[in-house]
């Protein structure tokens, strides 16, 4: 089946850059770096506290 324009509904021309994040975005991400790890440990040990504000979702 054929568009107007001649051309399949099945296929999307992406301009270059567009082309190149879009495989970009299937890529895996990067292994954590340790500062990252390091934020999620005390992002942890905050939570864990006692006495510590308890999060909460409005």
């Amino acid at each position: 089946m054929n568009a107007v324009s001649g051309k399949s509904p099945d296929i999307t021309d992406l301009k270059p850059s567009d082309r190149q994040a879009f495989f970009e975005a299937l890529e895996p991400p990067p292994s954590p770096t340790e500062a990252l790890r390091a934020a999620f440990r005390r992002q942890k040990e905050s939570f864990l506290e006692p006495g510590a504000s308890t999060p909460f979702i409005d």
